[in-house]
């Protein structure tokens, strides 16, 4: 059995280098065992059902939310108009798109986990790497808004809402009082 070492000083044709009686009698009693690869981190929330453009329903799988439990995320410094307002069908839709049911979430928390209604509180990136969050804001879905200790992205938060406002997406040339 051929083990690689570390590169020698010296060119040779091969890399490799003879390992030792005594190393490979120690592999072989089980003494010595090559490194176990790293256990990868379990994969994060599947997304069960969108409830408006700012919540989300997922199903842990151990990471932030516990492993089996159904719970709602809400998003982190972002607001869309609450249902019957103007946009508020728009923003869900948009939010459907982005992270669909059934699809895997990769998330991250800020200071606080959780609000005063049980929702996690996190940042969301979809199965293709988007900022959830910041997508709505910069699509003009959402309006950036700081619940504060919770500020981690909030300067990409506030560039997302300048650039929508400007450009007059979404919400911004949809709603009068946006």
């Amino acid at each position: 059995m051929r083990l690689p070492t570390r590169p020698s000083t010296q060119r040779s044709s091969s890399s490799w280098t003879p390992v030792p009686a005594s190393v490979t009698a120690l592999l072989s009693l089980g003494v010595l065992a090559p490194a176990a690869p790293a256990q990868a981190a379990p994969p994060g929330p599947v997304v069960i059902r969108v409830v408006d453009g700012d919540t989300v329903e997922v199903r842990g799988t151990g990471r932030i939310v516990p492993a089996g439990v159904v719970a709602r995320v809400r998003l982190l410094e972002i607001d869309t108009p609450e249902r019957g307002a103007c946009y508020s069908r728009e923003a869900t839709a948009r939010t459907t798109e982005l992270p669909p049911p059934g699809s895997t979430l990769r998330t991250e928390a800020d200071v606080e986990l959780k609000d005063r209604y049980g929702r996690f509180l996190l940042y969301v990136w979809n199965e293709r790497g988007d900022f959830v969050n910041e997508s709505l804001v910069r699509s003009g879905h959402a309006r950036s808004v700081l619940f504060e200790p919770n500020d981690k992205h909030w300067k990409t938060m506030t560039e997302a809402e300048a650039a929508a406002r400007q450009a007059g997406a979404g919400l911004w040339s949809s709603c009068p009082t946006a």
